[in-house]
């Protein structure tokens, strides 16, 4: 039988972890050449101010592309996204349906990946070849 009480401190530090994500995430987004404010990820619900949030990051997808940045950059902002996405909706998803270590492995390698990426922006370490 599984020790729930490990599944439940490892899903509340992972569900801080995303916070700080999104925290870092909308700082970035404001930070590039044409700032794209995302709302503050506020709430324990999928609706409201949550949903707000979700969905306007779901549309800076679209606006990252407009970016006066180089292309392997606006890559890389559309990957942390997705990144905090999948760690997001992974603790969702173990909120609807119950414990399950897969779905916090899957939210702790998105939350690597993140951190990968994130560290190759702030270090100005992507291929800036692609100038597009």
């Amino acid at each position: 039988m599984a020790d729930h009480g490990s599944d439940k401190e490892r899903f509340l530090e992972l569900g801080a972890v995303v916070i700080g994500m999104m925290d870092y995430l909308r700082a970035l987004l404001l930070d590039l050449p044409i700032p794209v404010v995302i709302p503050e990820l506020d709430g324990d619900e999928v609706t409201g101010p949550v949903l707000d949030t979700v969905l306007a990051l779901d549309r800076a997808r679209v606006l990252i592309e407009d970016e006066p940045i180089p292309g392997s950059h606006r890559l890389a902002y559309g990957h942390l996204i997705l990144e905090w996405f999948t760690a997001y909706e992974m603790l969702c998803l173990r909120q609807m349906a119950g414990p399950a270590p897969w779905r916090l492995d899957c939210a702790q390698h998105a939350v690597a990946r993140f951190t990968t990426i994130a560290e190759m922006i702030e270090n100005d370490e992507l291929d800036d070849s692609d100038e597009s």
